[in-house]
């Protein structure tokens, strides 16, 4: 699948980091078998946590900052440890208008329609994975709520490289959090993602805002021992919600009718290009719903 960056049009490639690793762990037997037995366990990535949380683990940050092509400014700042540099907190710039982008990172958009079933638009999605089909009930362990029909999900795949906090991207009020325990494998674009959305580790938020309800989801991925949140009740647009520990991840928000998605990305989206888009910018607008 190919990126293409949102502001300057161009179809980019990013640097993976481990690839050859996570090519072992789905490309073949052995790493299969590890896989299901260790790398995927929540134990594995709090046990990795220990290592990323000690000063040991400054010397990382240098050679990632270069790798990625990162603000050279960051090395002087003074880190305690790579978990620190990692969640660290930068600037952002918050558009004042629209639906903003809840995270950094690629972004792919998918039609529900009113059967219920993820389009890219006019072809249905099918999806299955060793003869399991996937769909909205398996990753939310719970029926689609009539209200999304005819909306959209929007996927967001965060790598190494993109900056691991997000925020709300409305005004609004959480109605109802749940977790979900699960496994911890990986969300990158040649792993079996879809399964990895249906069977990780998330959190599950249910909204009400001031464009309709919505449903947003942060999903833990292979090496990521926690998400961070902090579960406010009400909440304003542009306002911080929570981080990723590190490691890969991903944001899945489910929105209503009420809710237009801008059409660049969408015209992406169906050309199966991920769009590459900045915590804080406008990617949608909504319809203001009176009290």
């Amino acid at each position: 699948m190919k990126i293409i960056d949102r502001r300057s049009g161009k179809i980019i490639k990013e640097e993976e980091d481990s690839a050859k690793i996570i090519g072992f762990l789905y490309h073949s037997f052995f790493g299969r078998l590890f896989l299901k037995l260790f790398f995927a366990r929540p134990y594995f990535s709090k046990l990795l946590s220990i290592y990323y949380k000690s000063p040991l683990s400054k010397n990382k940050i240098k050679s990632f900052i270069k790798k990625y092509n990162l603000d050279r400014g960051l090395l002087q700042r003074n880190f305690k440890s790579f978990a620190n540099f990692f969640s660290r907190k930068e600037k952002i710039n918050v558009d004042n208008e629209g639906f903003l982008a809840t995270a950094s990172g690629k972004l792919r958009v998918f039609k529900i329609g009113y059967d219920g079933k993820l389009y890219l638009g006019n072809k249905k999605l099918s999806i299955m994975i060793k003869g399991n089909v996937y769909n909205t009930d398996k990753l939310l362990k719970a029926p689609l709520p009539d209200w999304a029909r005819g909306g959209y999900l929007l996927l967001y795949r965060l790598s190494l490289c993109d900056y691991h906090r997000y925020i709300y991207p409305l005004t609004g009020r959480c109605e109802k959090r749940k977790e979900i325990s699960g496994r911890l494998e990986s969300v990158r674009r040649d792993a079996a993602y879809w399964r990895a959305f249906a069977e990780n580790k998330r959190v599950l938020e249910y909204w009400k805002t001031n464009s309709g309800d919505m449903l947003h989801m942060e999903i833990g991925a292979m090496l990521v021992g926690h998400i961070h949140n902090h579960k406010k009740i009400c909440f304003h647009k542009g306002e911080e919600k929570g981080f990723f520990s590190y490691g890969g991840s991903s944001i899945v928000e489910i929105v209503g009718r009420e809710i237009e998605v801008d059409r660049d990305i969408l015209e992406n989206s169906k050309r199966n290009l991920e769009t590459k888009i900045r915590i804080g910018e406008r990617i949608g607008y909504g319809k203001v719903k009176k009290a």
